[in-house]
């Protein structure tokens, strides 16, 4: 295997890419109408999104997120800093900063189609 990223099936692609894009520093690869594919340089982390119902692909890749049961982990050096750019640029906060008993400091918030995004410093 050369690589795994997750691909989210959402009719909210462009506004999920530009969510990870403006909120946590990825860049676009490759774009179209119904496909975008970002990348983190620093990481090397990898997000896609597709758009419902795309004839180019099969039926099983049809049906979007729902919006539950999904979150992504983004580990940073200090979440002190990232919640108080993150609140500063007016993105709403899920769960607000906070010391977990397991050694995290972390928050989380939402992205537009629904993925959560635990935002997580190791203590």
């Amino acid at each position: 295997m050369k690589k795994i990223y997750p691909l989210l099936i959402t009719d909210k692609l462009h506004e999920c890419a530009e969510f990870y894009v403006t909120n946590f520093g990825f860049s676009k690869v490759f774009e179209q109408d119904w496909y975008v594919h970002l990348v983190h340089e620093k990481s090397g982390a990898e997000l896609a999104f597709m758009v419902t119902g795309a004839t180019n692909q099969p039926k099983e890749l049809h049906t979007g997120f729902t919006g539950e049961g999904m979150v992504y982990g983004f580990e940073t050096d200090d979440a002190t800093a990232e919640f108080e750019r993150l609140s500063k640029a007016g993105v709403p906060m899920v769960v607000e900063l906070k010391d977990e008993e397991w050694g995290q400091r972390h928050f989380i918030v939402r992205d537009p189609a629904g993925v959560y995004v635990d935002v997580v410093q190791q203590l």
